[in-house]
């Protein structure tokens, strides 16, 4: 048992550290191509080229239906049911992805001719290509092989600014930086097409094995996990709404500044739970084990949060100024607030997988939807008095709600969960 549990963090760390040496260079990439874009294509094309694709993005989580996570939780338990499961869930991703097609249709035809159009026809399908890559991680980290989830994540990073680089070179419109970004996306696929078919077995081109039982408990457990996903993005994002409404752009931009810094840091706590989150759902029926693994990763997430926190408010005039410029200042004080919700926030990413991991996604739903009260309410009071740095405070607020409902919901023992897939 000794050795097994030394194997299991072993393997743990390793992920970590693999995932953290992967994620500068896909972000690098993606900021490069950014950089480049931007000036190429003039204020007004790249501003439709960013509605664009935030919108279609935005429309391909429809494709999700929180399977991805749900597989990650499967194949962890049991990969001798890695075809039946992967198989189950293609066909419902790809039965998703019909009206997924018929909405960017819609919205093409909305934006008006020209390059809009185009753009969005062309991002539309890259994103829907991205959801099925992003499946392909999933799987990945159902084996736990998260050198395989850097691999494809590197590869798809280095062909999208490969690719929209050298469309931009032969024409510096934003159709062609679309069509760049769907060529490399669509070699990134091919690339985890492969990885799929020659390391686990799993040939996607040939019909894998579906089982419409499971189809039903697939879409069934799912489903709350990609609703308390949406739920979460409301409440993370509405602060901007409501900050608009009563503050005005200014206030906004300032806000956004220091947000963007808080969300930055959210990678932190991801990456330590992209490597720990199938260990977690091993250990469901596991009390010992369960409480080992929990114990560890809420001591670790902790002292991440309090030292990355601790960091940001001693020097956030600083990182102000030096990523945005003097002109954001207004951006410090609400950085500062932010900087102590990291602990509770890097918290929380593990309280919430703890739920997942123990067949509790309904609770993480209920929690979203409270969570989504709390933080509207919160603004609704302080944002009128305070502007950007009482959304920070509601940010604040809501972390410590959702704290408190998942310790609640943590210390009662589950009933004997579903039998596993």
């Amino acid at each position: 048992m000794r050795a097994a549990l030394a194997a299991e963090e072993r393997t743990a760390l390793a992920n970590v550290v693999i995932k953290a040496l992967s994620v500068p260079l896909e972000k690098g990439c993606r900021i490069a191509l950014m950089v480049v874009a931007a000036p190429i294509l003039g204020t007004a094309a790249f501003g439709s080229y960013q509605f664009a694709f935030a919108a279609t993005a935005m429309l391909a989580l429809c494709t999700d239906l929180g399977t991805g996570v749900w597989t990650t939780r499967a194949l962890a338990r049991d990969r001798a049911v890695a075809p039946v499961v992967v198989g189950t869930v293609m066909r419902l991703r790809l039965a998703a992805s019909l009206p997924y097609l018929a909405l960017i249709a819609v919205a093409a035809a909305l934006a008006g001719p020209g390059d809009t159009r185009r753009a969005m026809a062309l991002l539309g399908l890259a994103a829907l290509a991205n959801a099925f890559i992003d499946y392909f991680l999933a799987i990945f980290r159902g084996f736990e092989r998260l050198a395989d989830e850097a691999r494809l994540n590197v590869v798809r990073a280095v062909a999208l600014a490969g690719g929209g680089l050298a469309a931009l070179a032969i024409s510096r419109t934003v159709t062609a930086l679309a069509a760049g970004l769907l060529a490399g996306m669509v070699a990134s696929g091919a690339y985890g097409l492969a990885l799929l078919r020659h390391r686990y077995g799993l040939e996607l081109r040939r019909a894998l094995p579906s089982d419409r039982a499971l189809r039903r408990r697939a879409a069934g457990e799912a489903f709350p996990l990609w609703l308390a996903t949406l739920l979460s993005l409301l409440y993370f994002k509405g602060d901007v709404v409501l900050l608009k409404a009563f503050s005005g752009n200014a206030e906004v931009g300032a806000y956004s500044a220091a947000y963007k810094v808080f969300e930055g840091l959210m990678i932190v706590p991801s990456v330590v739970l992209a490597a720990t989150f199938p260990l977690l759902a091993r250990a469901r029926d596991n009390r010992a084990q369960q409480r080992r693994w929990e114990t560890a990763l809420v001591m670790l997430l902790v002292a991440l949060g309090l030292a990355v926190g601790a960091g940001v408010y001693l020097t956030s005039e600083r990182i102000v100024r030096l990523v945005f410029g003097a002109g954001f200042h207004r951006a410090t004080p609400s950085l500062r607030v932010l900087a102590g919700a990291l602990p509770v926030l890097f918290l929380n990413f593990g309280l919430t997988h703890f739920l997942i991991a123990r067949d509790l996604e309904r609770r993480n739903l209920l929690f979203a939807g409270l969570m989504l009260v709390v933080n509207v309410s919160v603004n609704l009071m302080l944002i009128p008095r305070l502007g950007g740095p009482g959304a920070a405070w509601a940010t604040l607020a809501t972390e410590l709600a959702l704290t408190a409902c998942c310790v609640l919901a943590l210390r009662e023992r589950p009933a004997a969960a579903a039998v596993a897939v």
